[in-house]
C-alpha cells in the first residue's frame, strides 16, 4: 500500500516534495490556508485541501492525522509552523517532519518532540561546503565525524577492471555502494558487486574516511 503523506504549505518547498513524492509513488495531499493557492495546486493536479493548521479541529477535519507523515512546509510563518506541529503531535500524528527557516527555529521545534527537522538553506550549504572544501568533482555527504558519502567520476585508471580486482577497500579504504554510468539521455544503475565493471566517465558512489575518499579521487577520478 502506498504511504500517504500530507504536506502543510503550498510553497515551493512543499510542491518539489509533493512531486517527489508522487513519483516515487506515495499518495500525496496538500494543505494550504490561501484559497487561491489552493485553486492553482488542484488546477496543476495536486490533491490539495484549503485548511488553516493553527486550528486544532481543522487539522483533524483535514486527514492530516491519519496520514503516515506530515511535513510542516509553512514557510513565512514561523509562529504558524510551531502552533501547526505542536497540534499534530498532541493529537496523535504518526510522525511529523518540520521545516524550519532558521536555527533557532529548529531549535523550537526540536523541544516539541517534532521527530525530524530540516533546515534546506543550511542542509543544501553544508552539502555544497563539504564538496568546495575538498574540491570534489561530484557531491558529498557527511554521514558521521569524517565518514562521508562521495559521487566520484571516473577516470581511466580503474576502467575495464571488476570491483572485485580494484580491490578498493584494501588499496583505499573506500567500500563501492552503486555504478552509474551514461546510457544515451540516461544513466545506467549497477548495485556494487564483485562482477561490477567499472568505466571512464562512469559515476562511483563510495564510503569511507574524507581522507581514504580525497586519495581515491585522486588516483582514480576524471581530471
Amino acid at each position: 500500500m502506498a504511504k500517504r503523506i500530507f504536506i502543510i504549505g503550498g510553497g515551493r518547498f512543499g510542491v518539489h516534495l509533493a512531486l517527489r513524492l508522487s513519483e516515487l509513488g506515495c499518495e500525496v495531499q496538500l494543505g494550504d490556508n490561501r484559497p487561491q493557492r489552493v485553486k492553482e495546486l488542484a488546477e496543476d493536479g495536486f490533491h490539495a485541501v484549503e485548511m488553516d493548521a493553527t486550528d486544532d479541529d481543522a487539522l483533524k477535519e483535514s486527514g492530516a492525522l491519519d496520514a503516515d507523515a506530515v511535513v510542516v512546509a509553512i514557510g513565512d510563518n514561523m509562529q504558524a509552523s510551531i502552533l501547526a506541529s505542536l497540534l499534530l503531535k498532541q493529537g496523535g500524528a504518526r510522525t511529523v517532519i518540520g521545516r524550519a527557516l532558521d536555527v533557532k527555529h529548529a531549535q523550537v521545534l526540536e523541544r516539541l518532540g517534532v521527530d525530524e527537522v530540516v533546515l534546506p538553506s543550511r542542509d543544501v550549504a553544508y552539502q555544497l561546503a563539504e564538496k568546495l572544501r575538498d574540491g570534489a568533482s561530484g557531491d558529498r555527504h557527511l554521514l558521521a565525524e569524517d565518514y562521508v558519502l562521495a559521487d566520484v567520476r571516473l577516470g581511466p585508471a580503474l576502467a575495464g577492471q571488476t570491483l572485485a580486482t580494484a580491490q578498493l577497500p584494501r588499496r583505499f579504504g573506500v567500500t563501492a555502494v552503486l555504478f552509474r554510468r551514461p546510457a544515451g539521455d540516461r544513466w545506467e544503475i549497477s548495485p556494487a558487486g564483485p562482477a561490477l565493471e567499472l568505466a571512464a566517465g562512469g559515476v562511483l558512489a563510495v564510503v569511507g574516511r574524507r581522507e581514504k575518499v580525497n586519495r581515491f579521487e585522486r588516483d582514480c577520478g576524471a581530471t
